[in-house]
């Protein structure tokens, strides 16, 4: 909470919404998404991109029998990212707890990023829009066109703060809201966002505030909400390995 302070982000107006935190369990992870890193097989944006709209349509025809049917092409692209499929979404929340849950997972040094949101339509020049964007924004379409709507779109040149609408149960629970990064700034640096702030979560600490943040009511549980969760929740309370 010092480090909030600190950076006068309680101080903002609409705090709430614009200052935003990520958690990561190692250190030295760039703030980047899942297809622009190494795991993902393409060897190109060309490659990439047609990847990336084959595993759109793939999601969003398998998991039509688990959806209302009602969903926008952003809460599905929202989806695949809770549900751990490859998108140009980075996970960001605005609970500085759930980014502290993240940080201390693992047993290496971890990291604890804080921004004002805000900061990235200021600092990358955006004159389109101020502050963040919502899934109901006609930026969010265009930025998604060349994933669901073929060659014809092209994407922004800046990265895009979202918050999504709360309709999925582990979007609530995680507070989450996103950045859409695109081809010519896959990595978010202080560069595009100069209120962007990094702190280290020592491993030797990790222990003791997983439990803090459990006492807090930050768990498992909490961060997840199904029954995998729910059974690692009461294996750890009664220390069951």
């Amino acid at each position: 909470m010092t480090a909030i302070e600190k950076g006068g982000f309680g101080r903002l107006a609409h705090s709430h919404a614009r200052v935003w935190f990520r958690g990561h369990g190692g250190p030295g992870w760039e703030l980047k998404p899942s297809v622009y890193r190494e795991g993902f097989p393409a060897k190109d944006e060309e490659a990439r991109l047609k990847l990336e709209r084959q595993l759109a349509q793939d999601f969003r025809v398998t998991a039509a029998g688990l959806l209302n049917g009602t969903e926008s092409e952003a809460q599905l692209y929202f989806l695949q990212q809770h549900y751990r499929i490859p998108t140009r979404l980075l996970d960001w929340t605005t609970s500085p707890l759930h980014g502290l849950y993240f940080a201390a997972q693992s047993g290496d040094d971890g990291e604890l990023y804080i921004m004002d949101a805000h900061g990235l339509a200021e600092d990358q020049k955006v004159d389109s829009f101020r502050g963040t964007a919502t899934e109901r924004s006609g930026i969010l379409d265009a930025a998604l066109a060349p994933i669901f709507h073929g060659e014809d779109a092209d994407f922004p040149d800046y990265i895009l703060a979202i918050r999504p609408d709360q309709v999925d149960r582990r979007v609530t629970l995680q507070r989450a809201c996103f950045t859409f990064h695109v081809p010519a700034r896959p990595v978010l640096t202080s560069g595009q966002n100069h209120t962007l702030q990094r702190y280290l979560v020592p491993a030797a600490a990790k222990q003791a505030l997983r439990n803090e943040l459990s006492l807090l009511g930050i768990d498992d549980f909490a961060v997840f909400g199904d029954l995998e969760s729910l059974s690692r929740r009461l294996k750890n309370a009664y220390a069951i390995k």
